[in-house]
Parts: C-alpha cells; sequence; structure tokens
C-alpha cells in the first residue's frame, strides 16, 4: 500500500503537469522494484504548493506497510532512486521521506470509481 505523494512548488506547476503521467509511470516503476508491493496498492499524485516555501522545491512523502523483508537498505535505496529520478527530470532540489509504517497501525478504506461517473 505505498501512497507517495509529491508536492510540487510553484515554479513548477507547469512542468510536472505536462509530465505527470510518464513521472507518476517511472516513481511507480521506483516503488515496484524496491518495495514490491501488491499490485494495484500503490498511489501516486501530485499536489501543487502555493506561495513561497521554504525547503526544497519539491518533497515527496512515500508511506508504505512495514515488513521485514523490506529493510533499511531497501528503503534506502527506493528514497534514493525517487530522489534521484525527481531531480534529474525536474533539475531542481529535492527531499524525500519513506515512512515505513507498522501494520497495526493502518486503517484503510477505497472506493473505486473513475471520476464523471454517474
Amino acid at each position: 500500500m505505498p501512497i507517495l505523494t509529491v508536492t510540487v512548488s510553484e515554479g513548477l506547476h507547469d512542468e510536472v503537469n505536462r509530465n505527470s503521467k510518464e513521472i507518476a509511470d517511472q516513481l511507480l516503476s521506483c516503488i515496484r522494484q524496491h518495495l514490491a508491493p501488491a499490485i494495484g496498492t500503490e498511489q501516486v499524485m501530485f499536489v501543487p504548493a502555493f506561495g513561497a516555501g521554504i525547503g526544497c522545491d519539491m518533497l515527496a512523502h512515500l508511506v508504505h506497510r512495514a515488513s521485514e523483508s523490506r529493510t533499511r537498505e531497501i528503503r534506502d535505496a527506493c528514497a534514493h532512486a525517487i530522489c534521484q529520478l525527481l531531480a534529474e527530470k525536474f533539475d531542481c532540489s529535492v527531499r524525500v521521506r519513506l515512512i515505513a509504517t507498522d501494520s497495526a497501525a493502518i486503517a484503510a478504506a477505497d472506493i473505486f470509481k473513475e471520476c464523471g461517473d454517474e
């Protein structure tokens, strides 16, 4: 259940929007390669920041279900891969935080419906 939210600074909104499908697919590939989640449990979203921010141009926040098979080294490799991908694609500063959450601390609900469905 990896959920990746990439907050994008104001100056990058248009560029990220134009390339969002391609980048989302590449980020999903990184997540699948490193964390090996169940297919269909992944979420990748881009969120526009507004106004003057403090820190990096992009903040990638990935939360996933902790497991013994996803070691610290695996999580580090995933975080570095995401950071590298975004920094190279958009030539900007990037901060990535990958958080492993204990299954017992997770409550979840999903409703699947295509946007615009009646």
